[in-house]
């Protein structure tokens, strides 16, 4: 725990068209499927674990591109299910989903969105100006719980002509006491959590914590153009959130680097990030 370990989101991957050719199946194609096998990250004898079943829901033609996977807490707490629920509910934009078979409607009715958009958009284009279907991804899985915390992680694409979709990632994390989202990190404007963000940069375009680069080779991948740029990153504007094994922090796209370099993503292990640490972050990984 003594190194930066780096999580790296392959968000490049994530063009409008490398997007199209994973969803490369048949026009009109849809898939609907719930798994009602339980996920559990810890012994499903301790109560305060929450299962989910995983909902998935795919459809498409050449007009519009859908696909959800929704892991939807059934079994814990009551406090902590309902938080979960009615945050999967705000990221989704509809407080109206209160099942696995909601979410599957809420795919279709997206679906259908999507395409009258595009018809609106291209039918009085002539074929060869038309670009690809509109596209919509969301996924929204638990990532990590203990008897005290659960996050969840979310990864949507948005696609609406263009040269390129849009990807966002971010993650939350929830005590499960009482259902709420707490502050993780303290001194801000600490010089060396400054450092540690200014590694774990580096690590992330190196490749891994165990290779590096210099700092003039870090900033061809950024909008800083000077060292001492590099040296006062600010912190992602999304809150960072917890694994199992330390805190995430993640920049998302053109947030402090251009598109061609991704989304910035690096964990920072909690033997090096406790002293910044809140209290209730650290009663939360105790």
């Amino acid at each position: 725990m003594k190194r930066l370990s780096i999580i790296i989101m392959m968000a490049a991957a994530f063009t409008a068209c490398s997007h199209r050719a994973s969803m490369g199946r048949a026009a009109d194609a849809d898939s609907l499927s719930i798994d009602s096998a339980a996920v559990l990250s810890a012994a499903d004898t301790d109560s305060s674990y929450i299962e989910v079943e995983t909902v998935k829901f795919e459809k498409n033609d050449s007009t519009a591109e859908v696909s959800l996977l929704v892991q939807w807490p059934t079994k814990g707490e009551k406090v902590i299910v309902d938080s979960l629920r009615k945050h999967i509910c705000y990221l989704l934009g509809n407080d109206d989903i209160d099942s696995p078979k909601a979410i599957q409607d809420y795919g279709q009715s997206l679906f259908e969105s999507l395409s009258i958009d595009w018809h609106g958009v291209y039918d009085d284009m002539e074929p060869d100006e038309r670009l690809g279907a509109f596209s919509k991804e969301h996924d929204i899985t638990l990532l990590t719980q203990t008897s005290r915390y659960v996050t969840y992680f979310y990864r949507t694409f948005d696609y609406g002509g263009g040269a390129h979709g849009y990807t966002t990632d971010v993650g939350f994390t929830f005590r499960k006491s009482d259902g709420k989202q707490i502050k993780l990190v303290k001194d801000t404007d600490s010089p060396k959590l400054a450092k540690l963000i200014k590694e774990g940069v580096k690590h992330f375009f190196a490749g891994g914590p165990d290779k590096t680069m210099t700092d003039e080779e870090v900033l061809e991948f950024l909008f800083a153009e000077e060292v001492e740029a590099l040296n006062n990153l600010p912190l992602p504007g999304n809150s960072p959130y917890l694994t199992d094994t330390g805190v995430v922090f993640l920049y998302t796209q053109y947030e402090i680097a251009p598109y061609s370099s991704g989304i910035i993503t690096f964990e920072v292990p909690f033997a090096d990030i406790l002293p910044f640490l809140t209290p209730e972050a650290k009663e939360l990984i105790q």
